[in-house]
């Protein structure tokens, strides 16, 4: 029996690591810089992009204008100061930046995705938190319809103003977490995650000049046919970047190159992890009441579902790697909420390891009539598979929910 159930195992692995290995991975508008990527969807020249004309007005109530950014590097961010999900986190990274870029001619930008709600009084209140220079550091604002199009059409960066039932309190709206690196000259030169700490450091490093941007961090579009992009219009769009009717970053943070069935298997995970601490909990009582074949049969079926989510959770993870070039989605820095996250996380996956092994033997020994034996692994066996199982589905609902991960 211990043989069946190990090679029942096995061979759901040996099946999803088959479905993709021979699932071939589409290209991410995020790779357009990889070499094999290019020449895999065509031969394509690709350009750095200028930032179109814009006037916005900054906290201190004077008027900045692409114009008097030129002659320096800038870096750029877009938050709103009713946000309570990544917002927090990108303004500290940028302020760490800012501390770390204090010897250089380096501008950094934050630009309000709320302007009707942040005011430039309110902008100067928020920056005060993070001990902004405003000689260093600019908060700016302006007309919603003007800094959503420059977002969208000039940095090629998701933003939307979230409506009816989704519009929640500190959810107002939803936009990249990129970091935009602009040259003297005005062209996007890089894109970096603030949620990722080493992606910033790389950034702080090209910007000391200690290294150039890295491959992966270069922003570059594809050339359009006509020539030269009619950036200081502002007129570019998204079918610039061969995305037609798509904001590049919204094709990202949307994962369209993804296939459906793959976006659905962390819920269909979750569903498996509660459904089997649905069956743990209902074994559990059947034994007390002394029901030895119910128990049986349901701790069967809780293994069964167990080796389920094995296999869907092993195949979520591949399908990831292949696609996006990364196994896992990360936690956005929310403080507190990500250690939380990260103990949850952490301890879910090592005793994850565990429950295979303690409930292959636990059922072993049941069902070869070793009951003693059988109870005292039992003991150990059920709690730690109990926690995981609870554990699979709070870690969905913080990720993906709470998160927002996409």
């Amino acid at each position: 029996m211990r043989r069946t159930i190990g090679g029942i195992l096995w061979l759901l692995v040996g099946v999803s690591l088959l479905v993709m290995w021979f699932t071939p991975a589409r290209p991410n508008v995020g790779q357009l810089n990889d070499a094999s990527t290019i020449e895999m969807i065509s031969e394509v020249e690709l350009e750095q992009r200028e930032v179109a004309s814009f006037s916005l007005t900054e906290r201190s109530g004077e008027t900045v204008t692409k114009q008097d950014l030129l002659g320096q590097p800038w870096v750029v961010n877009f938050i709103f100061t009713r946000c309570v999900m990544s917002c927090p986190g990108n303004t500290k990274a940028m302020m760490e930046l800012a501390e770390n870029c204090e010897d250089t001619d380096v501008k950094l930008v934050t630009i309000t995705v709320d302007p009707e709600h942040d005011t430039p009084e309110r902008l100067q209140d928020y920056s005060e938190i993070y001990g902004a220079d405003p000689e260093q550091w600019l908060f700016l604002t302006g007309e919603k319809d003007e800094i959503h199009d420059l977002i969208r059409n000039s940095f090629l960066q998701a933003v939307e103003e979230r409506t009816g039932k989704d519009r929640l309190l500190g959810f107002e709206f939803a936009h990249t977490d990129r970091v935009m690196h602009i040259n003297e000259e005005g062209l996007i030169v890089g894109q970096y995650l603030a949620t990722d700490p080493v992606s910033m450091a790389t950034l702080a490093r090209v910007l000391h000049g200690e290294m150039e941007t890295p491959e992966k961090n270069e922003f570059l579009v594809p050339k359009a046919a006509s020539g030269d992009l009619p950036a200081e219009a502002g007129t570019s769009t998204a079918a610039d970047a061969d995305v037609p009717g798509e904001d590049v970053e919204q094709v990202e943070a949307a994962e369209p190159v993804v296939p459906g069935w793959l976006k659905t298997l962390p819920a269909v995970n979750a569903s498996l992890n509660g459904l089997a601490t649905v069956l743990l909990v209902i074994g559990f009582i059947l034994i007390k009441q002394k029901k030895v074949q119910a128990h049986k049969t349901t701790m069967l079926t809780a293994f069964g579902v167990s080796a389920v989510f094995l296999a869907c959770y092993l195949t979520y993870h591949f399908g990831l790697q292949a696609y996006t070039g990364e196994s896992s989605k990360s936690f956005p820095d929310l403080g507190f909420i990500r250690q939380v996250y990260l103990v949850i996380l952490i301890s879910h996956i090592l005793l994850a390891v565990t429950v295979p092994v303690l409930a292959g033997m636990t059922i072993y020994l049941g069902l070869r009539g070793r009951i003693e034996r059988h109870r005292t692994i039992a003991r150990i066996t059920f709690p730690i598979w109990l926690y995981v199982s609870v554990t699979g589905v709070i870690i969905y609902f913080m990720l993906y929910h709470l998160a927002g991960v996409a």
